[in-house]
């Protein structure tokens, strides 16, 4: 039987905001300051459900939200940079 403890809310709640961050770097159409500032949103929001791990929150989202990032934003906003200048 599986017990739903508090800690295990805090978890759940850290999973989804981690996986909405996550989902809008991968397929949404954000800049890159909007996504720097959608991962310090996503960070404070951490660090209010598990203050006493963030530490352990930045090894894993920090590395993962940094890939997101260099594959998906990143290229999207250099197209956007390149695509501004062309006359058509």
């Amino acid at each position: 039987m599986y017990i739903n403890t508090p800690e295990d809310k805090l978890l759940a709640e850290l999973k989804r905001v981690v996986d909405r961050t996550s989902e809008q770097l991968q397929w949404g159409n954000l800049t890159a300051w909007e996504a720097y500032e959608r991962i310090r949103q996503t960070q404070a929001q951490a660090e209010a459900l598990i203050p006493d791990q963030m530490e352990l929150y930045q090894r894993i989202y920090g590395a993962r939200f940094q890939r997101l990032l260099e594959q998906f934003v990143l290229p999207k906003q250099s197209q956007v940079q390149r695509n501004w200048h062309k006359p058509y």
